[in-house]
């Protein structure tokens, strides 16, 4: 089957319609059940007095551990990307145009094409596959095009990204990973199993869901829908040994306050209990990108920080400081400074600026040069106390002029061996 068969022909059932035995035979059978498990998991059978629903029995190992399957045990998974990515379940939490899809677009690109990732040696390069409810396959091929131009990539890694990374639209298909048998929460079967087979042949390290919440059966039963989507996450990464992830939305509050910890995401406790990587995103402020890194966002820039509070399987992680320009993306080191060198490396950009407007005839008084924040690149108040440390150090001279128009700041450049020069 071609790929884009694979967007326009899923045997889509409805998560609030599924009937309670949908799916299912009467004589203890699964039907569209994936090839490589028949035989192998739940017996389904029927009540014969017909009290409770259907029993179903897990195939589960109840022989003691041996000696040699403790030796061949492993305490991780499978590694796609060191200290990042690992074949197990993974949530994305960020706010609505925080910019989620089209950095994960960027991260399926680096990875493809075997490059370092937030600092983080990917060792071979890794498909993709992108499963979208939200954006349409034409818009994120645009995005996905723009991102590649934006790394540099010659026609032959365009070609090879393009294999690599695959977007499946269902956008407009009634397709969901789980539905309500019995008032139970429950992963969707018959659509896992069809997903399953169609991803096999592609065998994907990375297995994305965009947007989570249009997968399952609403929020209006909160932890029970985020608990049935992670239960059909583990059959994913049970079946195709990979990491599956789903990008997911902050809660309205943890957005406004830029919180970072595992519980930011909308809803309930579930997603962040039942997964084994979460990664929070939140936008910085000028302001708040110097304090962090130490250094200050250039024109048409942004910032953002991610963070990966819950990471089962290595060690506590730093947070990863990442530059937005359109659609490159960089990851900026932190530079920690004490408050005394970034006042004094604050004063360097203002200095910086004062001198190269001054040259230009441009003069500014208090109150002009507090409005110039996204020249400078960063806020009023850090101009203020540069412009303090200035003027203590001798670097610069306010001339206050009374009862009419022409104060303004004048920078002074200290000379080797010459003493103080004015700035013309």
């Amino acid at each position: 089957m071609t790929v884009d068969a694979l967007a326009h022909s899923p045997p889509v059932v409805d998560a609030q319609k599924e009937t309670p035995h949908e799916g299912r035979g009467a004589q203890g059978k699964t039907l569209n059940q994936h090839p490589s498990t028949q035989g192998n998991r739940s017996r389904v059978m029927d009540d014969p007095f017909g009290k409770e629903p259907d029993a179903i029995y897990p195939s589960a190992n109840f022989a003691p551990i041996s000696p040699d399957e403790m030796t061949r045990a492993r305490l991780t998974p499978r590694v796609i990307v060191p200290d990042l990515l690992y074949a197990d379940v993974r949530i994305r939490n960020a706010a609505g145009g925080t910019g989620k899809t089209t950095m994960a677009l960027f991260e399926a690109a680096t990875v493809a094409m075997g490059r370092q990732l937030w600092g983080r040696d990917t060792g071979d390069t890794r498909r993709t596959v992108i499963i979208t409810r939200e954006d349409s396959r034409e818009i994120l091929a645009a995005r996905l095009r723009e991102v590649m131009r934006g790394m540099g990539l010659s026609d032959g890694d365009i070609a090879h990204v393009l294999n690599m990374v695959r977007i499946i639209d269902v956008s407009g298909e009634r397709f969901r990973l789980s539905t309500v048998i019995d008032d139970v929460v429950e992963p969707h079967q018959a659509n896992i199993d069809w997903l399953t087979a169609q991803l096999e042949s592609l065998k994907p390290d990375w297995l994305i869901f965009d947007p989570l919440v249009s997968f399952g059966v609403g929020e209006g039963r909160v932890n029970d829908a985020e608990q049935g989507l992670i239960e059909a996450f583990r059959i994913f990464r049970n079946r195709l040994d990979c990491c599956v992830e789903g990008i997911h939305h902050t809660g309205k509050a943890n957005a406004r306050d830029k919180t970072l910890d595992q519980y930011s995401g909308r809803g309930g406790s579930a997603l962040a209990d039942g997964a084994r990587m979460v990664v929070v995103m939140q936008p910085l402020e000028a302001g708040e990108w110097d304090k962090a890194t130490g250094s200050s966002l250039m024109e048409g820039e942004s910032g953002m920080v991610m963070a990966l509070p819950k990471l089962s399987y290595a060690k506590k992680q730093d947070e990863v400081y990442i530059a937005r320009n359109g659609y490159r993306f960089e990851m900026v080191r932190a530079n920690r400074r004490t408050p005394e060198q970034a006042v004094k490396d604050a004063a360097e950009r203002v200095h910086g600026f004062l001198e190269h407007e001054y040259r230009q005839g441009r003069r500014y008084c208090n109150r002009d040069i507090e409005n110039m924040t996204e020249k400078i690149g960063m806020p009023r108040q850090k101009i203020r106390e540069a412009l303090i440390e200035l003027k203590s150090a001798g670097r610069a001279i306010y001339h206050e002029v009374k009862g009419k128009p022409g104060s303004h700041w004048q920078p002074v450049t200290l000379a080797e061996g010459d003493g103080v020069t004015w700035g013309k």
